[in-house]
Parts: C-alpha cells; sequence; structure tokens
C-alpha cells in the first residue's frame, strides 16, 4: 500500500524545511513505484507510491484542486467503487482510468467530512484547506492503514509511518502505560495512544479535523450499533453470509501483481483460500499459499486438546484447487530472537504476539521475493466469520457446565461487589495483574496498573471480567475503533513492498455477522461456528471444515529456542545492569528460560512467548530507545 505522509503550518510562519526533506527521505520504504509532493509556503503533502490496484497507475497525488482550492494526498484501495462512480455520476468511458484517490476527492467534494462511512476498503487520506487553515485527516472503518500524528508549536505532522515523524524531529519519550499494557496483556493500549509519548494514531472509523483554533477528532462508524436481525429460516443467514464474504474477498484481489495467501489449517484463512482460489480459477491464475511448518515435533507444546502442525490441514485446503502453489515454511533460518529484532529494525516498537514474529517474517520474505502484490489473511475470523456464538456466555447452565460455580459469579454477581473482592484479593493476598508476564513489579505498582484494571471492572471490555455477554465477548476481541492490527499490517506489507489484505474485517462481512443471532452459530451442543461450517460446503474439505480441534502458532517454539541456546543467554546477559531491567523482570525470564530447558510443556512453552521472548523483546526495545 501506498504512503501518505504531511507537514503542515498553522500559522503564519513556514513549517522547517529540513524536516520536510527527512520525512521525504523516511518514507521511501513505502514509495517502490514512485514519491511525489506536493508544496507551498504553508506546508507540504506527499505519497509514497506503491502500485497496488491496476487504476493506481493513473494516480497523481499528492494535488492542488483549483476550484475548491484544497490539496489532498491519498492512499486507498476502494472496494465499492461500482456504487461510488453511480454515486458521483462518474461515467463508464471514464472509471477504467480513474485511480481510488480521484473517487475519495470527488466523495470528499460531495459529502465533506461525512464521506468516510460512504467508502470501503483500507484507506486514508488528508486534504489541506490553506485558506482556512484546517486540516481534514480520515482512516477507514476498520482496515489495514496505519495514519499517525504529531504536533509541535505551529507544525503539524502526519505519516503512515512514525518513522518519517521521527525524522521531521518527534521526540522518542517512552509512553510508559502503553509499554505496561502490552507487557500485562490488557489491550487498553489500543487506541489513539502509540509506543511514543509525543505521537498519537488516527484509529480506524476515526476523522479528524485540525485548525489554529483547536482539534476535534469523531468516531464516523460504531460496529456495536449494528441491530439484530432475526430470520425464519436459518439457511438466509448462511446465502446472505457466502454472497457478502465472497464479495468481501474478490473485492481484495483486485491486484496489479500476483496473489498470496496465508493459510493454516483453520476455517478463517481456509475459507479465505477457498473463495480466493476459486475466484482466481476462473481467471486462470494462480495463488500462492504459504503455511508455517513446525521444525520440531510440536505436539509436546500444546497438548491432547489442540494440535501444532497445520501441515495435513493446510494441504488438503490447498489440495483441493489445481491453481495453487503450496509453499511451506519452517523458518529454520531465523531464530525467534532474530524475529522480533527484524520487527524491531522496521517499526521500531514491541509488539504483543513477538514469539510469532520469526514465521510471519518469513512469510513477507517470501512474498516479497516472489513478487506478489497482495497477500491476503483471515486474521480478524474468530469474532466474525467463525464465530463461535460463546455459549458460556448465553445462560448459567451454560456457564456453570464451563466453567463452574466461578463462571456464573463472574457472570451474575454486581460489578462493585467484584471490584471490592479484587481489592480484598490483592491487600490480603499480595495479587498483582503481572505475576505472570515480564513486567518487573516495581515499575507495575508505580504505574498501578494492578488499580486501574481493578477499577475498569465493568466499565471497559478490555478487562476481560467485563465480559458478560456474547456481543460482549465480540467486541472485546474486535476492538471496532480502537484495533491497531490494521496499523501494525500496514507498516509490515510496507517493509514487503505489498498489501495484505484482510476480508474477514470487511465492513459489509463484519456488519453482517454482528446482525446474526449467537445461537445461529451454534444450533447443537455439539455443532459450533455453523455459519462459516455450512456455506464451506464443496469448498473446504470436510476434514477441515468439520474439524473441532483448535490449531496453536508456534507450537514448537520451545525447541526453536532451545536450538538457539546461546543466543538466549547472550540476550539474557545484555539485560544485567541495563535501563531495560528497570522495566522487565529479568528474574522471572530467567526462570522461564530454566523451565523451559527443564522440560517442553503446554505452560512452558506459553511462558517462553509471553514472558521470556515478549520481555526480550520490550527490553531489548528500551534499552535500543535509551542509546539513541
Amino acid at each position: 500500500m501506498s504512503g501518505i505522509y504531511g507537514l503542515i503550518s498553522l500559522n503564519e510562519q513556514a513549517p522547517d524545511a529540513q524536516a520536510w526533506v527527512r520525512m521525504q527521505e523516511a518514507m521511501r520504504l513505502w514509495g517502490t513505484d514512485g514519491n511525489t509532493t506536493w508544496q507551498s509556503h504553508q506546508g507540504g503533502l506527499g505519497q509514497a507510491r506503491l502500485l497496488n490496484t491496476p487504476e493506481a497507475r493513473f494516480d497523481q497525488m499528492p494535488r492542488w484542486v483549483e476550484g475548491p482550492s484544497l490539496a489532498i494526498t491519498v492512499e486507498a484501495r476502494l472496494d465499492n467503487r461500482d456504487e461510488l462512480c453511480r454515486a458521483l455520476h462518474i461515467p463508464l468511458s471514464e472509471q477504467a482510468q480513474l485511480p481510488d484517490s480521484e473517487l475519495i476527492l470527488q466523495a470528499y467534494l460531495k459529502w465533506g467530512e461525512a464521506c468516510p462511512d460512504r467508502l470501503l476498503g483500507d484507506w486514508s487520506f488528508a486534504i489541506w484547506h490553506p485558506a482556512a487553515r484546517k486540516l481534514f485527516m480520515a482512516r477507514d472503518h476498520h482496515g489495514n492503514t496505519s495514519l499517525c500524528f504529531w504536533r509541535h508549536g505551529h507544525q503539524w505532522a502526519f505519516a503512515s509511518d512514525p518513522l518519517a515523524l521521527y525524522a521531521a524531529g518527534a521526540p522518542r519519550r517512552l509512553n510508559e502505560l502503553f509499554l505496561g499494557q502490552l507487557l500485562i496483556t490488557w489491550p487498553a493500549y489500543h487506541g489513539k495512544q502509540t509506543i511514543d509519548l509525543d505521537i498519537e494514531r488516527l484509529p480506524p472509523a476515526h476523522a479528524m479535523s485540525v485548525t489554529p483554533e483547536g482539534v476535534r477528532s469523531w468516531r464516523y462508524w460504531a460496529l456495536e450499533d449494528t441491530p439484530v436481525e432475526h430470520r425464519r429460516d436459518p439457511r438466509e443467514y448462511v446465502e446472505g453470509f457466502l454472497s457478502i464474504y465472497r464479495q468481501a474477498t474478490e473485492a481484495r484481489m483486485r491486484s496489479l501483481r500476483p496473489i498470496g495467501v496465508t493459510l493454516s489449517g483453520g476455517l478463517d484463512s481456509g475459507s479465505v483460500t477457498a473463495l480466493a482460489a476459486s475466484a482466481l480459477a476462473d481467471r486462470n491464475e494462480r495463488l500462492t499459499a504459504f503455511t508455517a511448518v513446525p521444525r520440531y515435533d510440536a505436539q509436546p507444546g500444546v497438548g491432547a486438546r489442540h494440535f501444532g502442525d497445520e501441515t495435513q490441514l493446510a494441504s488438503a485446503t490447498a489440495a483441493r484447487f489445481n491453481n495453487i502453489d503450496h509453499v511451506f515454511l519452517s523458518s529454520e533460518h531465523i531464530s525467534p530472537l532474530q524475529g522480533f529484532r527484524q520487527q524491531l529494525a522496521k517499526m521500531a516498537e514491541p509488539v504483543h504476539a513477538a514469539s510469532n514474529q520469526f514465521w510471519m517474517e518469513d512469510v513477507l520474505q517470501q512474498a516479497r521475493e516472489r513478487g506478489l502484490g497482495t497477500l491476503l489473511t483471515g486474521q480478524g475470523g474468530n469474532a466474525t466469520v467463525s464465530w463461535t456464538g460463546a455459549p458460556a456466555l448465553r445462560s448459567v447452565v451454560q456457564a456453570w457446565q464451563h466453567g463452574g460455580a466461578k463462571a456464573v459469579a463472574l457472570q451474575k454477581l454486581p460489578f462493585a461487589t467484584l471490584r471490592a473482592a479484587h481489592h480484598l484479593r490483592t491487600s490480603w493476598l499480595g495479587y498483582r495483574v503481572g505475576d505472570g508476564t515480564a513486567i518487573h513489579p516495581d515499575f507495575e505498582r508505580r504505574l498501578g496498573l494492578t488499580e486501574q484494571r481493578i477499577q475498569a471492572l465493568g466499565r471497559d471490555l478490555s478487562v476481560s471480567g467485563s465480559i458478560r455477554t456474547p456481543r460482549d465477548q465480540r467486541l472485546a476481541t474486535v476492538k471496532p475503533g480502537a484495533s491497531r492490527l490494521g496499523d501494525l499490517w500496514a507498516r509490515q506489507g510496507a517493509s514487503a513492498h505489498l498489501e495484505v489484505r484482510d476480508p474477514t474485517v470487511d465492513k459489509r462481512v463484519m456488519t453482517f455477522t454482528m446482525s446474526v443471532p449467537d445461537e445461529v452459530f451454534t444450533p447443537t451442543p455439539d455443532c459450533d461456528r455453523w455459519l462459516i461450517r455450512e456455506p464451506m460446503q464443496g469448498l473446504m474439505p470436510d476434514e477441515v471444515r468439520l474439524n473441532n480441534r483448535r490449531g496453536r502458532q508456534s507450537a514448537d517454539l520451545g525447541f526453536r529456542m532451545l536450538a538457539c541456546a546461546p543466543e538466549v543467554e547472550v540476550a539474557l546477559q545484555a539485560l544485567d545492569g541495563s535501563i531495560a531491567a528497570q522495566y522487565v523482570d529479568v528474574g522471572k525470564m530467567r526462570q522461564a528460560w530454566t523451565d523451559l530447558q527443564n522440560s517442553i510443556t503446554p505452560t512452558s512453552t506459553h511462558r517462553a512467548g509471553s514472558i521470556l521472548l515478549r520481555g526480550l523483546m520490550a527490553a531489548e526495545f528500551i534499552n535500543g530507545l535509551a542509546i539513541s
């Protein structure tokens, strides 16, 4: 995907010219097909271009528009071009050479600041009105898009990549709350905050207006407002879902270069693969499918209820179609530590899934080497296309069957009572939210994370104890209007000169699946995820479609860590006496390493990822920040 950036002065003083030059240079990674700018005495706009669709070849962003006297820059892939062309009265003869960026401009000229909700796809844009000294920015509903910003005095800088903001002069001041929440797996860090105290992110489904008088930001779409629709015949849900899901998948296949897909043994990526392969077969085109496979025995790290080797099920899905080139990646050349270090080098921030970075880096590298322009995923499917219906949250009986008296109490006791109980647990038993994580206890206490989590109970769905209904669970998983996964995927895709696209979080798919009653997803006790299993008949093999076991990513992590033991030892030793040791619990990380060396079990494997690797990634980021 292309990247956009800009540096604007909100008063008469011109912005820093050298900062503008540095921003352009920092965005070159995104601009494999060009890096163009528009500039005036009040500032400049830029687009680092990646030709992502056939129509993008005619893109002329950024540019000045004479009539309304505005400048605009855009990065976009629109999925409802036909609908927009009709509404905007674009002649059919002009549509083939009409880039998506021009459609966004025309939509803004017609509907103004109300236009974002009409634009489906993955996109972001910025429009500068020099006469009014007004900057308008917006981004998509829930796509793989990144847009962050920094204000310094009279200057306002924005970019798809925070690296451009650092180049403009944004200081690297650590946002300790973000880091703390990341370390304890509290997803409250999703939203507008970033790892940098001075840089904010424009979350999905948000728009923003900036003037000398102030900043106004608003959310223009809320998934949680979707009403539930009850239909007499359940098959109507299946027919409607398959039509929308197919439409969302095929819309993401409008690509100038070949298409790939990440393929596991599950329903989400498997269904995306099946729909994409079927559509490409009609065009006599091929699909490259990447499956991460273990180097070592994966079963000790996952236990009897799960499976860690997805080779067999992924192969069954791929074999269903003659136009799939199936690539197995064991990633033996990238250690778990090298994986997160490559991520840090590109993104300059730690991430939650440190243990998955080695195979994710391998997929992106392989996709780039094969010249792919689009990589499809099904990452968002758990709460949309393959939602379980959450039966344990639908009745007291099912809650009891699922988790006993504790589960019932958590659902039925008043939140005030639960908060009081947690306070007693903290004061009498010494419980802290960081006990099972890599966070240093002194750092956790200084931030007051335990107390913050208790106060958020019943008020914020990012706290698991606040979840009491199936809809609560779905919203907590999707994080509409807040999720930062699209931001991460956009930047990771840019590093591989491609776009990562996910049809499972298409606005139409999300809205439709949210409207389906939860009981439809689980029509009988022994059948869950019915809405995806039923329409995939004939498209996916039954051994995958009807499989009830769950796969585990990086299941052989324990053996991979042992294989690079000297690397782990050196990394731990480097933390002694470092500034990072004030933030992460090095002793707990060493204990997780010792436990793994003693025995590879599901518990020791989990702790190797959630404590050891996540702690190391955060620590190396902090130490690198201190040096810089």
